[in-house]
């Protein structure tokens, strides 16, 4: 497989990630599954001041509001998951806040947040783990004392162990979603080729994800500034045995800022 774009997650997450992806991100039972295991995990209050970060379209945020949590931000790179996100908060009337930012560079003040929180994969997009660990500090940054992190990522072991050198499926009845990977020292790269049957290619790009092995995370969290690092954490989310683009699977990693 040839080379990437190291940038490729400022471009891909956008009108047609949320038809290649639907599956999952557009999927309103998936994403109550999902933040009955933050709920569970966090031991949350209604008080708490929660940033889902690289949150896009802001599903979490907003599901998070709809049981009762007032003081949420969602912080995203893409300025189409957040026009997506904002228009979903205004038709319900719901008060989730949305900005845009790069995850390593947030801008906001230290000590901003309760709770910070990254969900689906969205951590890891960087083979080099250097660029890892400038998010993890970043995010050390804005939480206050004692405040918690989660971390949703795919699981390592199982990914490797259950590894697909190609998958496809039909996103609707226009479009196909085909995907070649290839499992590296690192992690996978993947290789998404989107097809319309009306229109013909509509995409073909290359991207990385990350896996890690506990022991490694606990040394960048610990490096970063985290302590009482758990990586033992198990999600499911889908109940079908189909592909999920390694999501099948996940590793929850939770730390706190001492």
């Amino acid at each position: 497989m040839d080379g990437y774009d190291p940038t490729w997650w400022q471009h891909i997450f956008d009108e047609t990630y949320l038809v290649t992806d639907a599956r999952t991100v557009c999927c309103p039972e998936t994403t109550a599954t999902e933040i009955n295991m933050v709920e569970a995990t966090l031991d949350l209050s209604l008080d708490d001041r929660i940033l889902d970060l690289c949150g896009g379209q802001g599903r979490h945020a907003i599901e998070l509001h709809r049981r009762g949590y007032k003081k949420i931000t969602v912080l995203d790179y893409s300025q189409v998951l957040l026009r997506v996100g904002v228009r979903q908060a205004t038709k319900i009337k719901c008060g989730v806040h949305f900005c845009r930012g790069d995850a390593s560079e947030v801008g906001l003040a230290d000590g901003s947040f309760d709770v910070v929180m990254v969900m689906g994969n969205s951590f890891g997009y960087f083979k080099e783990d250097s660029q890892n660990l400038k998010v993890l500090r970043e995010i050390c940054r804005l939480l206050r004392s004692g405040g918690k992190l989660l971390l949703d990522l795919i699981h390592s072991d199982y990914a490797r162990k259950q590894f697909k050198p190609s998958s496809w499926h039909e996103a609707n009845e226009d479009v196909v979603v085909c995907r070649e990977r290839e499992l590296l020292k690192e992690g996978v790269l993947v290789r998404e080729i989107v097809m319309s049957k009306r229109r013909g290619l509509v995409r073909d790009v290359t991207y990385f994800a990350r896996l890690f092995q506990p022991k490694e995370l606990e040394a960048l969290l610990t490096e970063s500034g985290f302590q009482q690092i758990d990586c033992g954490g198990l999600l499911v989310s889908h109940p079908k045995a189909d592909d999920y683009g390694l999501l099948n699977k996940r590793m929850v990693v939770t730390a706190h800022k001492p």
